[in-house]
């Protein structure tokens, strides 16, 4: 899944990214990239499959819990980052 491909399935999921959140999750990509080099965070690291198995998966909670509505989620054992960081991008209150 590519970044555009990424975009349109959230809108599927009424959920639109401002340029800053898009280039946060960017950002967050790098880091997790430049992390695994130096442990072992995660096998999946090429770019559309980050978007699709760790960002896209990582947001399908709103499929069952309305976040625009929850003012705090616990995420207890993240590991790399996942769901947590990407859930604090794209709901960031």
């Amino acid at each position: 899944m590519n970044r555009e491909q990424f975009l349109c399935e959230l809108q599927e999921m009424d959920i639109k990214l401002t340029i800053e959140q898009q280039d946060q999750l960017e950002k967050f990509y790098h880091l997790l990239k430049s992390w695994n080099e130096k442990m072992n965070l995660t096998r999946i690291i090429e770019l559309e499959d980050v978007y699709l198995k760790h960002f896209y998966d990582s947001l399908t909670l709103v499929k069952a819990v309305d976040l625009k509505k929850i003012n705090s989620v616990c995420d207890i054992g993240s590991g790399a980052g996942f769901p947590g960081i990407v859930l604090k991008i794209v709901f960031p209150h």
